[in-house]
């Protein structure tokens, strides 16, 4: 319905010879970690006394952990104390649980990546699960950013261009057939699924598939 009294501007349009990010699309489950230092006033006893919260001290005060699916906040598969149970995710929110302690080194803020390996799509032939943060900028382009005690299943997606606008056709056309012939740069000798074109410009993710890209993912057998 049309709204006639509350204006919407007509919103920024970002300009499309900026800088794009290409990296492998992994193909697992997308989860994320969500860290909080709290205040030095915040109590963190009610913190300790709920389910799917992890707390950790660190020389500069307490941080909050919490784990999370695409859709939702999520906590390991451990009977709650009303009888219930609480819904994890292939297992992730139970790893980030095991490994508060050095995973609150990623400081601050919300931090999203993919959750994939063993028993999560198609597993890509691995024995364990990996977590591979999508901010390449932030983490660095073979994760070489990240905190020198993350743990060892911690990664980053690899990155395989950064071009502007001008170029971004050729790229993806350059990386789509290096994933073809060469396969997976994240898990060398398995299969690739595609890549993800992110527009720093726009802040927004595209996802072009090496197969079934005309179809929508509930099409796909």
């Amino acid at each position: 319905m049309t709204n006639v009294t509350d204006f919407r501007p007509w919103p920024k349009i970002p300009r499309f010879n900026r800088e794009f990010v290409l990296t492998e699309k992994i193909d697992g489950t997308n989860a994320q970690v969500a860290i909080k230092r709290l205040p030095d006033d915040e109590n963190a006893s009610r913190y300790l006394n709920q389910h799917g919260y992890s707390v950790v001290s660190k020389e500069d005060g307490l941080y909050i952990l919490r784990a999370g699916s695409r859709k939702r906040w999520i906590a390991p598969n451990r009977q709650k104390m009303d009888g219930t149970q609480v819904q994890d995710n292939y297992n992730f929110a139970a790893w980030v649980a095991d490994n508060s302690t050095t995973l609150a080194n990623l400081g601050e803020g919300t931090h999203y990546g993919e959750w994939y390996g063993r028993g999560i799509q198609h597993g890509y032939g691995m024995a364990g699960r990996k977590f591979a943060l999508f901010n390449t900028t932030r983490w660095g382009a073979h994760g070489q950013g990240l905190p020198d005690s993350s743990p060892a299943e911690l990664t980053v997606v690899p990155e395989l261009a950064r071009v502007r606008g001008h170029l971004l056709n050729e790229t993806i056309r350059d990386s789509m057939r290096l994933l073809r012939t060469l396969g997976s740069v994240a898990e060398p000798g398995a299969k690739a699924e595609g890549i993800v074109v992110f527009s720093v410009e726009a802040n927004q993710c595209y996802k072009v598939l090496l197969e079934n890209d005309d179809l929508p993912k509930g099409l796909v057998a």
